[in-house]
């Protein structure tokens, strides 16, 4: 058998090395993995993404307050292959692909966030899954049905208490969302006009009599209309990121009339 001198062969790698590697780098430098360019990204965009947990948790917080921000999903690896996928990637579910997240800041420049297996839709907006959680939303809200005590007889000078009928603690509730298990929670808070000018904001939905935290007094006589507003803001934790605000409110209107009569004084003997 034949053997070579060591030295010729790794000037013959090094020549190699240099011939092989983009113009700029030596050997040693770090190269991005990004497959293709602008034109074979998987999937583009803007605002903010919620990326899964398999991810850094810096790079799924980074993305999730993101907006304006640009963001792309770039195919690392193909697999239409056994051999041209390794580690993490080999785990992805047939119709899913290894796929690395980018996202550049308003002005900024790209920035790495990682890969992940991704279904066929690619990333998940948070924009998109938002407007699911707040048709939630509206489905648990319950219904606003405002009352007031008492319920005739009511006099200047004396309490009304009003109520909305509705609960005043947290609402929560867990989903399944986009593949994402999401803890959401929901808060009210509801404001009155009393009809007589008077207004009062709070987050306490009222109660019945002798709870006297939503009421008010009228000064004279008449027919008093009464509205209240509720708006229901909710936050979210989904796979484990968060809580998260929603930015929408999810709001509800209803009306109560309060007939406020005439006190006379009456002699008794």
């Amino acid at each position: 058998m034949r053997l070579f001198p060591a030295r010729p062969i790794a000037a013959l790698v090094s020549v190699l090395l240099m011939l092989l590697l983009p113009a700029g780098l030596s050997p040693g430098t770090a190269v991005a993995d990004i497959v293709g360019d602008d034109e074979q990204d998987a999937f583009v965009g803007s605002g903010s993404l919620l990326l899964p947990s398999t991810m850094f948790s810096d790079g799924r917080e980074t993305a999730s307050d993101c907006p304006g921000c640009r963001w792309r999903a770039t195919v690392a690896c193909r697999m239409n292959t056994a051999a041209s996928c390794r580690g993490p990637a080999r785990l992805c579910g047939p119709d899913e692909q290894w796929l690395r997240i980018w996202v550049a800041r308003p002005g900024g420049d790209w920035q790495d966030l990682g890969a992940a297996c991704f279904g066929p839709g690619g990333p998940v907006t948070r924009a998109a899954a938002e407007a699911l959680l707040v048709d939630t939303m509206r489905q648990l809200v319950p219904p606003l049905a405002p009352d007031a005590d008492p319920p005739s007889g009511v006099l200047p000078h004396l309490p009304v208490v009003f109520r909305s009928g509705q609960p005043g603690g947290p609402l929560t509730s867990a989903h399944e969302l986009l593949g994402m298990a999401v803890s959401l929670t929901i808060q009210g808070a509801w404001a009155w006009d009393f009809g007589d000018g008077d207004r009062m904001t709070t987050r306490h939905p009222g109660a019945p009599w002798p709870d006297m935290t939503v009421s008010h007094t009228y000064a004279r006589a008449g027919a008093a209309f009464v509205s209240v507003r509720a708006e229901w803001r909710g936050t979210y934790v989904i796979d484990g990121l968060g809580p998260l605000t929603i930015e929408e409110v999810v709001s509800q209107e209803a009306s109560v009339a309060v007939d406020v009569g005439e006190g006379r004084a009456v002699l008794v003997s």
